[in-house]
């Protein structure tokens, strides 16, 4: 009966373990795509692009010395809301940082200083705008892992259902 009792604490504890943080690895991009669903609805305005640059980004630097940078996009722009000026500097809902240049760099491309721009802005908010009303497919790490963690979680806690009710 103790290794039983272990064994059903252990999948719990498990369970909660993995499920919660694949919720945490999965909930900034859920958000993003929340916002890009409601931002279908919001209106636009003129806007015109500031600046549009590529910047590195040191992330971390390992054991033999060796530093590995993200470069992310960032495009400022204004616009203005019923007389009000505002900039903005979202492309969309979600991260524009890479680990290789040369795929900012297209991004950074479609939004040269000086071009006009369709600014999308929240009409309850205005100062909350973006030039593209969709969401990116967030970092190419945390969404696959929180969706394995999640997983995980869930074969746990069917795992756990079924030795607390089957009695084995």
């Amino acid at each position: 009966m103790a290794k039983k009792q272990k064994t059903i604490t252990g999948l719990f504890i498990g369970t909660i373990i993995f499920g919660g943080l694949g919720v945490f690895l999965l909930f900034p991009w859920l958000q993003n795509l929340q916002m890009a669903r409601a931002s279908k609805s919001w209106p636009s305005v003129q806007g015109r692009v500031a600046s549009s640059d590529v910047v590195q980004v040191l992330e971390s630097t390992d054991k033999d010395g060796k530093c590995h940078y993200s470069y992310p996009a960032v495009v400022t722009y204004n616009y203005s809301v019923e007389g009000q000026d505002h900039t903005g500097s979202r492309i969309s809902f979600g991260d524009h940082s890479y680990t290789r240049k040369d795929h900012v760099q297209e991004v950074v491309k479609k939004y040269p200083a000086g071009k006009q721009v369709r600014v999308y802005y929240d009409p309850d908010f205005p100062v909350q705008a973006v030039l593209e009303r969709r969401a990116g497919l967030g970092n190419f790490v945390t969404v696959p892992a929180g969706f394995v963690f999640l997983l995980g979680g869930i074969a746990m806690l069917i795992v756990f259902f079924v030795k607390l009710f089957r009695g084995k």
